[in-house]
């Protein structure tokens, strides 16, 4: 086995929005992380409220504990950088001795997509980068979550995005998702897998993988030849239906894995009020909805007959509760149109 395969060179992307606290705790996760040859770029989708300089700031003040346990490990420390937008086109080198924290402005809030796409673009700016893990921001990681899954991928190549098993946070006897989600076809939508069941129940991983449609984005490692290969995440969807976008294109070429070993604890919605349980915020539902029709109109124009009349029955309901906003939201989002800014203030 060569070097490379025993010890890969991977980086994690987070992304922040708004969310410093949960952004900082998520990076010190990964920080924690017990695979030695990691990057970890967090970028800052241009949140305007101090964000990119108050989680630089707090990165800074935990680095050189970081960096103690590192170095007692036997791992390289790593060296903190902050990247304006101006800066993005000419990253720094870092040397082989050592390994990036680096703090990214990506200058516009261009969503989930184009967030992360620049942070992936950072890390493969380094051409033994093989693989990115993109991580949302409102999670945290077992310590050995990265090697299991590196582990898997090794076993077959032709994986191109490996899941985990993602659990609620706030309640971690319960699977969010085990790997990600399929589409069903016969109702133009999709559903996470495992959504809900105890996270203590033994799971069947090939059975999962041969039902995976996607990889759940909270949590996806992705191979590099992948994205060498298809491009990156497409950026017109602003929110939602990125994933299932990307493994369509990747279909074909590359699999989709599973890893049951490898823990993430998420805490669900914490940027514009997802929700597994209950009422989505406007500015969800909306991109919900248009992301949604995007991907049909793109991958599957014929399932629209069948979208169609779900989202009549959707805008009953909203008229019916006395929630002609909410009606008309998802209306507009449907035919891709723009966020009122009056939807976006309700969140």
């Amino acid at each position: 086995m060569t070097q490379s395969q025993a010890n890969p060179r991977a980086a994690v992307i987070i992304l922040n929005w708004r969310a410093a606290a949960d952004t900082v705790q998520c990076a010190l996760s990964a920080a924690a992380l017990d695979h030695e040859n990691l990057d970890i770029i967090v970028c800052d989708n241009a949140s305007g409220d101090g964000s990119f300089e108050a989680i630089g700031a707090s990165l800074a003040e935990q680095l050189p504990t970081i960096n103690q346990h590192r170095v007692a490990r036997g791992m390289r420390p790593f060296v903190q950088g902050a990247l304006e937008a101006s800066t993005l086109a000419t990253p720094p080198h870092v040397d082989d001795a050592s390994r990036r924290l680096w703090v990214v402005q990506t200058g516009r809030n261009g969503g989930y997509a184009a967030g992360n796409n620049v942070g992936a673009r950072l890390a493969l700016a380094e051409p033994d980068v093989e693989y990115v893990w993109i991580l949302n921001n409102d999670t945290r990681v077992e310590p050995d979550a990265m090697t299991r899954l590196l582990e898997r991928m090794a076993q077959d190549p032709a994986i191109g995005i490996c899941g985990a098993k993602v659990v609620y946070l706030e309640n971690p006897d319960r699977v969010q998702s085990l790997g990600g989600g399929r589409f069903l076809r016969g109702r133009a939508r999709c559903e996470l897998i495992g959504m809900g069941s105890s996270a203590q129940t033994p799971v069947d991983a090939g059975a999962v993988e041969a039902t995976l449609s996607y990889v759940n984005g909270a949590a996806a490692l992705v191979r590099r030849t992948l994205i060498e290969t298809v491009g990156y995440m497409d950026e017109g969807y602003f929110l939602y239906w990125e994933e299932i976008d990307w493994a369509v294109r990747a279909a074909g070429r590359f699999r989709l894995g599973y890893c049951d070993a490898a823990k993430v604890y998420h805490r669900v919605g914490m940027s514009i009020g997802t929700s597994d349980d209950g009422q989505s915020s406007m500015l969800s539902e909306f991109y919900l909805t248009r992301s949604k029709f995007r991907f049909l109109r793109r991958h599957h124009p014929g399932l629209l007959l069948l979208a169609l009349p779900n989202l009549g029955r959707a805008v009953v309901r909203e008229l019916l509760a006395g929630r002609p906003a909410r009606a008309r939201n998802l209306l507009v989002a449907a035919v891709g149109g723009r966020l009122q800014p009056s939807a976006a203030a309700r969140g």
